[in-house]
């Protein structure tokens, strides 16, 4: 019987040590960069941000060790071991794609290609279904942390078409710091004792290690801390940023459990090593190509209704948050009509402190009692443009840095 509740004490223990781990923390301070940058642009462009960068970073902390729990007892249950990873080749490969596309710096693609090497030439040596199966679980944990993360990360933006018009969207980025406990294969002497040693089911690992032990030697198990780091980045402008969330977590976890049933069968079956490892980088860019061209050519849905306003966010711990929601259409405040900023603005000032909000959600009106906070007359609602705002993010086709560069000094020759 597999030791459950054992291995999971050992995953757990190995992971919150590597919480006060230093190469933990400077990987949160990176992530607490990128938050910080995120909100530098959420003030030019509304003038407030929702959550305090303390609470993104502890947030991201938080998930990230979930996550590496997470991750850390599927690698153990496949039986992925550190050994026949070959990390030294794939990081190289991961950075020099990163000089093509930042989001080429993903072990989708430098995996996947350095799996592709092993098969078609015998070069690097590596372990094409342990490499495959690493690749297949780092995405699975993505998209568990995809679904499960809030709005902590989900930035209200105003954006610039192709077309030149302004519309509301939502930049959904996420980082986590992520403590892996990963196996690692020990050759030591032949009836050395076993005082500690968990006793592993037959079936174990579905992986099983490929190197012979040395003479007069056997593996033995142990585990290995590895600090990681993991990134989501993508846009809602025509669906609800949990819609957006949803769609990518149902999407990339399909793709990984794909991948991860094919990487474990291409241990047996020889063959299929080859298309595990195509569908790695391939499957990936296929899933973002599809998805960013479908939010894309959608009508944009933060765009002014035809009457009331819409609410493209609203501010947390504001009376707002606590009963709209993002494309909630104001229609009422307190007796008062609202259809413009200016409505708005007149209806907040004369309000009584407590007052009824009436607004639609997907059709259907509600009607909410409302109440300011002591010495305040704020609603704490952020707006979907009217089309004049000064400060936006526009819209570019995308760019892939080395090719582009190489392609615009060739065209001056």
């Amino acid at each position: 019987m597999f030791p459950w509740s054992d291995i999971m004490l050992l995953i757990v223990r190995g992971a919150v040590g590597i919480v006060f781990n230093f190469n933990f923390w400077l990987i949160l301070a990176l992530v607490g960069y990128q938050y910080w940058q995120m909100q530098k642009r959420q003030l030019q462009m509304f003038g407030v941000y929702n959550y305090s960068l303390t609470q993104q970073i502890m947030l991201a902390g938080a998930y990230g060790l979930l996550g590496g729990i997470a991750a850390s007892w599927l690698l153990t249950l496949v039986g992925v071991t550190i050994n026949q990873l070959g990390l030294a080749y794939i990081w190289p490969v991961a950075l020099a794609l990163m000089l093509i596309n930042m989001r080429f710096l993903c072990f989708a693609y430098a995996g996947g290609l350095v799996a592709l090497s092993n098969v078609l030439f015998g070069w690097p040596e590596v372990n094409v279904p342990q490499v495959l199966s690493l690749v297949a679980v780092l995405h699975i944990t993505e998209s568990l942390l995809i679904a499960v993360s809030g709005g902590y990360s989900s930035m209200p933006m105003i954006i610039k078409k192709s077309d030149g018009t302004l519309v509301g969207a939502f930049s959904l980025q996420n980082f986590w710091p992520l403590p892996l406990v990963i196996l690692a294969a020990v050759a030591v002497p032949t009836g050395t004792g076993t005082g500690g040693i968990l006793n592993m089911p037959d079936w174990w690992p579905l992986l099983p290690l490929v190197q012979e032990a040395p003479a007069g030697s056997a593996w033995v198990y142990v585990m290995a801390p590895v600090v990681a780091a993991l990134g989501y980045a993508d846009m809602a402008i025509a669906s609800l940023p949990q819609q957006r969330r949803r769609q990518s977590a149902l999407h990339l976890a399909a793709y990984s459990i794909v991948l991860l049933v094919l990487a474990i069968l291409s241990a047996k079956y020889t063959w299929l090593q080859a298309i595990a490892a195509v569908l790695s980088p391939l499957g990936h860019e296929f899933l973002i190509q599809r998805d960013n061209r479908r939010e894309m050519d959608a009508p944009p849905r933060f765009v002014p209704p035809p009457y009331g306003v819409m609410t493209l966010d609203t501010v947390v711990d504001a009376p707002a948050a606590r009963v709209l929601a993002p494309g909630d259409i104001i229609t009422h405040i307190a007796g008062f009509t609202i259809n413009s900023r200016y409505d708005l603005a007149v209806a907040l000032a004369q309000a009584p402190e407590r007052f009824e909000l009436v607004f639609e959600r997907e059709g259907t009106t509600q009607v909410k009692t409302i109440k300011f906070k002591r010495g305040e007359r704020r609603l704490g609602v952020i707006l979907v443009p009217d089309g004049d705002e000064q400060f936006y993010a526009v819209m570019t086709e995308e760019r892939y840095g080395l090719f582009d560069w190489v392609r615009d000094k060739l065209r001056r020759l």
